[in-house]
């Protein structure tokens, strides 16, 4: 059943030359790390960064993709990586600073130098805060919306950013207590976030629905605007879905995936695809480069089972899966011609499988898998994945670990290249980006 309270409002709609190669082997002999061969060191006068966060330990850096040279650094930024990062373009990202409760765009330069060049305040209107849930933008870029993530909580709050006019306004939302799908008991679900539509609307996850809000009125100081439109949505939402044109928006459920396409009547009627194995948890998918496609991992449905890789389409039905190895599985990376996962084994060791994308659009074609050298501390503990933008360089970070590791992806082959020092022990995993000026942004969650 779709229910519209007000349909007309609600519309979800190279380069360092070859020559150069003598320099770069003496840099990387200088940092400690594994000389690739002159072809993939070389590159083009746009530069490529690697954005290494330590949460934890408060630190931010800017890490030349190519050379391994840390360029730049922020102490003090404990970037908020539930949330994660939101590509904005032009050299731009934004994230939450959860040192701060705030809101930050930073800008890396030509240089590699970093500067945050705007920052908003996160006030704390629903309750003690614990970190930002969802973090997500429009199609614009010129908007950012922060959704909170309160514990228990059916108070919650959605902070809304307009860059263009350097100012932030912060709403009280409510949300819906419902049965949990993982307990069988009463409870609250994640609050997810969308900026979709023209005019604006601002859309969340809300306990067994999605709820519109109008962005309009959250801008001009509503700070406790009501619900416009509203459509059921299923249990345990647990990874925002939208594509690049900012028409159609979902989630990955308990069961399957759900998406729901938004135009100046309100809400269509949803789609739901069932997973074609069950599992135990889904964690976030990310989008592809073509803006409608979606991957994500999942995790086993018993500890012995295999971790998954799911692939789904906003424009076509289904679900697609490849089964990993038994083990671990957090977020995957994307890129337009595949996608990959790291499984983490009882003892600490990590196997990588880079997944190419088929003749449907879906990242389930020949699979490539490669034992990664064990951890400096191996540990059992989170890891984390980023791709360069034209899919030629894999980064991998590991709990405990004080290095990132760099995987060369050519065709059906992946290999360890290198070893970037991250500077810190990234108890939590640490958090990886990278950052491609020339590059046109197609998510629009942060992940």
């Amino acid at each position: 059943m779709i229910i519209n309270k007000v349909r007309h409002s609600v519309v979800v709609r190279a380069s360092v030359r070859v020559a150069a190669a003598v320099l770069l082997t003496s840099t990387l002999t200088t940092l400690g790390l594994a000389q690739p061969d002159v072809a993939h060191a070389a590159r083009t006068d746009r530069p490529d960064w690697l954005l290494v966060a330590d949460a934890p330990a408060a630190v931010l850096s800017v890490v030349d993709e190519h050379t391994g040279a840390r360029r730049d650094h922020l102490d003090g930024v404990r970037l908020g990586t539930h949330a994660g990062v939101i590509q904005l373009g032009h050299g731009h990202v934004a994230f939450v600073d959860e040192a701060r409760r705030a809101l930050d765009v930073l800008r890396i330069t030509q240089s590699g130098r970093v500067r945050i060049v705007q920052s908003f305040a996160i006030p704390q209107v629903a309750g003690p805060w614990n970190r930002a849930g969802w973090i997500s933008t429009d199609v614009t870029r010129r908007y950012i919306a922060v959704g909170s993530d309160v514990d228990d909580s059916t108070r919650q709050q959605v902070t809304l950013v307009d860059r263009t006019r350097n100012q932030a306004h912060t709403a009280s939302i409510t949300t819906h207590r419902v049965q949990l799908a993982t307990t069988g008991k009463p409870g609250t679900e994640e609050m997810e976030t969308f900026l979709v539509g023209h005019p604006l609307e601002l859309v969340v996850t809300a306990g067994g629905v999605f709820d519109a809000y109008s962005a309009r009125s959250v801008l001009a100081g509503d700070t406790a605007p009501g619900v416009i439109a509203s459509t059921p949505l299923g249990q345990y939402p647990h990874g925002p879905i939208v594509d690049a044109s900012g028409t159609t928006i979902g989630s990955t459920l308990h069961d399957g995936i759900e998406t729901v396409r938004v135009d100046q009547h309100g809400f269509r009627p949803a789609t739901t695809a069932p997973y074609p194995v069950p599992a135990a948890q889904s964690f976030r998918p990310r989008m592809a480069p073509d803006g409608t496609t979606a991957v994500g991992t999942q995790a086993g449905s018993s500890p012995t089972a295999p971790a998954l890789l799911t692939s789904s389409s906003t424009v076509h039905p289904g679900v697609r899966t490849v089964r990993l190895q038994p083990g671990t599985v957090t977020r995957s990376v994307v890129t337009a011609t595949w996608a990959a996962a790291v499984v983490t084994s009882a003892q600490g060791t990590d196997t990588l499988d880079v997944v190419d994308r088929a003749a449907d659009g879906s990242f389930t074609g020949h699979v490539t898998r490669i034992a990664v050298d064990r951890a400096r501390t191996p540990t059992t503990g989170a890891r984390f994945l980023a791709a360069s933008a034209d899919g030629t360089r894999l980064f991998l970070s590991r709990a405990g670990d004080t290095t990132v590791t760099v995987v060369r992806v050519q065709g059906h082959a992946a290999t360890v290249v290198a070893h970037l020092s991250a500077g810190s022990a990234m108890s939590d995993g640490g958090y990886l980006a990278t950052v491609d000026a020339g590059v046109r942004p197609f998510d629009l969650i942060g992940r």
